[in-house]
């Protein structure tokens, strides 16, 4: 799975959001600019509900935030860095400093299952994720990411 098809460079934000629910906000605004996201109310309740079962704070200070709905199209994902960290409920009871926000269609469950878990494998070298941390620009995000996948 090839994760790079999924963000771009306009999809990599800087967080100044001071709450994991300020965070997943900015990340969910982010996605509804797309053209595979045609409700950000729908994506947004998807998102906070999903939270609300379980945080996707997986450890490490990283956190995945998902949801499948009928309002998006294909699978997209955008990922904010926080270089002074969000509490957010994590498993681990870290803070996070990277969140990738990956949304898709209903229905299409392995590939769903695929993106989450290239995603972990990627994030869970610390290198890889200092690196993340560290970028000055969206692209070099991008390109580190291009570098591992």
């Amino acid at each position: 799975m090839d994760i790079t098809s999924l963000v771009n460079s306009e999809r990599v934000v800087t967080l100044k959001a001071d709450s994991k629910e300020n965070a997943l906000k900015a990340l969910v605004k982010v996605l509804a600019k797309t053209k595979q996201v045609t409700n950000e109310k729908e994506l947004a309740k998807a998102i906070s509900d999903r939270e609300r079962i379980l945080s996707t704070g997986i450890g490490y200070g990283i956190a995945i935030p998902h949801a499948k709905i009928p309002s998006v199209s294909d699978f997209i994902a955008a990922i904010g860095i926080s270089k002074d960290g969000i509490v957010f409920e994590s498993l681990d009871g870290k803070p996070v400093h990277l969140i990738v926000m990956i949304a898709g269609p209903e229905g299409q469950n392995e590939d769903y299952l695929r993106i989450l878990a290239r995603f972990t494998a990627v994030l869970k070298s610390e290198e890889t994720r200092n690196r993340i941390i560290d970028a000055r620009k969206p692209e070099q995000v991008i390109d580190i990411l291009q570098e591992v996948r």
